[in-house]
């Protein structure tokens, strides 16, 4: 008799399930060790784990040492600023 195997459920990281956190790791760009930290902080959904670590890449953050990708600002203050200098 085979043990069923359930669906992943869509909006929380499985941190036992190896296939998911080499998933998680690769888009997130973390190692095993910041998803580990991370999800013991804020919990195993996706979105917090998401929010939490955009948290600790923007500068400013003493924890998080900046960004990996450059800082763009948003489309409606790159607009005030060009209109502005009009």
């Amino acid at each position: 008799m085979r043990c069923a195997k359930y669906p992943p459920i869509r909006n929380k990281i499985d941190l036992s399930d190896p296939g998911q956190v080499r998933a998680w790791k690769r888009r997130l760009g973390l190692s095993t060790s910041d998803l580990q930290r991370i999800v013991e902080k804020v919990g195993n959904s996706i979105s917090a784990v998401t929010k939490e670590m955009e948290l600790e890449r923007m500068p400013g953050n003493p924890a998080g040492g900046g960004p990996r990708t450059a800082h763009r600002p948003s489309a409606g203050i790159a607009f005030s600023a060009i209109c502005d200098s009009r």
